[in-house]
């Protein structure tokens, strides 16, 4: 199973999105899969909105995401644009639109309609940080990296936290890492 896909990853993604969206480093946040209810009251805790938006890909089949964001306007202005709307975000005013919507820089929105997939220049642990396609060359994105990389650990802590409170089986992780250790005594 691909790293990316597995269960505990696509939960500390969850919050890790939360948690850039908490801090104001992300202006909203899709996420794309059922999160658990403890996950969703911690993002909630944080100050974050959570609200379910529903579109539909090309063969009809109902796509539910969950949209993160602190603003509540903005929130509902994405709702109004992409609510019950087919999943097509190829074109480049809904590339634009999404990068302002999800904190992406507007250069590397503009590479990536003109060379999608194109390689970034970041090394590749600095890619894998983001949740865009930093454009060659990008200024921006390597100023973004602290503040995704403070953001990331916030979230594993979070993880820690919740792993260390919920039974005997996951204490193993909790004695890998400093913060969980000290939570876990």
């Amino acid at each position: 199973m691909d790293e990316w896909i597995r269960p505990r990853r696509l939960l500390l993604d969850a919050l890790y999105l939360g948690v850039l969206t908490a801090r104001g480093v992300k202006p909203l946040s899709r996420i794309e899969y059922q999160v658990p209810t403890w996950a969703l009251d911690t993002l909630r805790g944080l100050g974050v909105s959570i609200e379910p938006v529903m579109r539909f890909a090309a063969n009809g089949t109902g796509v539910s995401h969950l949209m993160l964001g602190t603003d509540a306007q903005r929130l509902a202005r994405y709702r109004r644009e992409y609510g019950g709307t087919r999943l097509d975000d190829s074109a480049p005013c809904v590339v634009r639109a999404q990068a302002r919507n999800f904190g992406y820089p507007a250069c590397c929105a503009e590479a990536y309609i003109a060379h999608p997939y194109a390689q970034s220049g970041l090394l590749p642990e600095d890619q894998a940080l983001l949740f865009h396609r930093a454009c060659a060359g990008c200024v921006a994105s390597p100023r973004l990296l602290p503040a995704y990389r403070a953001a990331l650990a916030q979230a594993e802590r979070l993880m820690a936290a919740f792993e260390c409170s919920h039974g005997a089986s996951q204490a193993s992780r909790c004695s890998r890492t400093k913060a969980s250790s000290r939570r876990c005594g």
